[in-house]
């Protein structure tokens, strides 16, 4: 068998999408590759429309025992499909590590991407000969009672007088799980609800260390019982960049269709729910962001998978550091930061390279920085030659630290110096316009709008603003 997986390429433009993955290409026509992939290969990545290779693969399926993994990337590259052997083949792995090599998206559909992943153990009991198929059916009927299904079983438990037994080996090596085996004297420890012929129920508490879910089921030679693991929450504080779907990154997707809740302003959750309509979301309104990180943190303590999101960055005037803060030492808590396409960046994209030399951000809210502190740093940024990308630059309520830095930036610089305005950056309603900074329209400006002021060295050429990079040269 190769060790490397068999790509198969239908066009041409199919191998040159081949040649981004790491395998091995099978040349011939695309009935004659697969054919071959089939009998030398455990793995095979399908370059091509998923109806072709369904048609090509129909006559080749034997069991899902012995069918290799079989993934279909489309030919723009955007998918990568698990189609055959998903969970026991190792298809759905599969189909994330070509999804990662050529930045596709991993499309999978078994229970295991469903379900919650890996938090059941199964314990067995079972006489010496019984089958793999026996072991098999009673599981099952176990894991129904669960509400479960064989793949969201994290291992087998048993006793370790099974380490040799061939059915049960069998039955764990197909299902690729797992087992844990405990002497007697451990499972006899253990309180169960069953006491007599407790193998069981006792192998999946000592396995999992939670709860019993399902106490013990019997056939004629096979005993079976299901525990869960304690939960173990997580927390990813996830920026969705700027709103756009294409501007999402791929780390941040993934961290919201593996959360179990998203938390957010209501405006993100929004996207969000247009991005994955499933996702469970809970929203919070405009200036409770204390309150956000709190339900977050909640939520992830009481064993939920989390992601708390705001636009932009979410280490950037958004809630990182209020969850960090929030948590205070506790450092027992998974968190992770998935960062996201700043505003700044964005609008900066959007209007030219305005930023191609250093520049501040400043915020002009004064919820929790006091308006003086703010016109400090307005004046050192002026005084700089910085070019100055301005957050929240007004509200309804607030509109005079906008004008009051206007005016502080025409005693540092040119009237003509360039003022980009984007608004709703990649998001429906976006306005980028360029104007200058006499002319800046402070009464057009709203929290939606990002301000970019230039700097001596910024201008529009050809309808773009741009910064030369002082010091570099022209």
């Amino acid at each position: 068998m190769a060790s490397l997986p068999a790509l198969i390429a239908v066009s041409q433009h199919g191998r040159r999408l081949a040649a981004h993955v790491e395998g091995q290409l099978i040349e011939g026509s695309p009935r004659e590759a697969l054919e071959e992939a089939w009998r030398t290969s455990r793995e095979i990545v399908f370059f091509g429309a998923a109806g072709i290779a369904v048609r090509l693969i129909a006559p080749l399926l034997a069991d899902k025992a012995s069918d290799p993994a079989v993934v279909v990337v489309d030919d723009a590259g955007r998918y990568a499909i698990s189609l055959i052997s998903g969970h026991e083949g190792g298809a759905n792995e599969l189909a994330r590590r070509v999804a990662a090599q050529i930045g596709a998206e991993a499309v999978l559909t078994t229970a295991s991407e469903i379900l919650p992943d890996g938090e059941l153990v199964l314990g067995i009991g079972c006489s010496s000969g019984a089958s793999a198929s026996q072991i098999e059916a009673l599981a099952r009927q176990a894991l129904v009672r669960a509400g479960a299904s064989i793949e969201s079983v994290a291992e087998l438990a048993t006793i370790d007088l099974k380490r040799g037994e061939p059915g049960l080996l069998e039955f764990a090596a197909r299902w690729h799980l797992p087992v844990r085996f405990f002497p007697a004297r451990a499972l006899e420890a253990v309180e169960v609800p069953n006491p007599s012929a407790a193998v069981a129920e006792a192998a999946a508490l000592l396995g999992s260390g939670g709860e019993l879910v399902v106490p013990k089921l019997a056939s004629s030679n096979v005993t079976a019982a299901v525990a869960r693991q304690p939960r173990v929450g997580s927390l990813a504080v996830v920026g969705i960049g700027p709103g756009g779907r294409d501007q999402l990154s791929f780390e941040a997707l993934n961290a919201l269709r593996s959360a179990e809740v998203v938390v957010g302003y209501t405006l993100y959750t929004d996207m969000v729910r247009e991005w994955l309509p499933l996702a469970t979301c809970e929203d919070l309104p405009l200036g409770e962001e204390v309150e956000r990180a709190r339900r977050a943190i909640d939520l992830a303590r009481g064993g939920r998978r989390v992601a708390l999101v705001s636009s932009g960055d979410a280490g950037i005037y958004a809630l990182a550091g209020l969850v960090y803060e929030e948590l205070g030492e506790d450092a027992a808590l998974e968190v992770r930061v998935v960062p996201g396409i700043t505003a700044a960046s964005s609008a900066a994209a959007l209007l030219g390279a305005p930023l191609m030399s250093d520049f501040a951000a400043i915020s002009l809210s004064d919820l929790h920085v006091p308006a003086d502190l703010i016109r400090q740093r307005l004046e050192a940024a002026a005084s700089a030659d910085l070019v100055t990308v301005l957050y929240n630059p007004a509200s309804q309520r607030r509109r005079m630290l906008l004008a009051e830095a206007r005016q502080m930036f025409l005693r540092h610089r040119a009237p003509a110096t360039p003022v980009g305005l984007v608004r709703n950056a990649y998001r429906s309603g976006q306005s980028v316009r360029i104007t200058n900074l006499s002319a800046l329209p402070v009464d057009e400006v709203d929290m939606l709008t990002i301000v970019v002021i230039g700097s001596s060295q910024s201008e529009v050429i050809g309808r773009r603003m741009v910064t030369r990079r002082a010091g570099f040269g022209n």
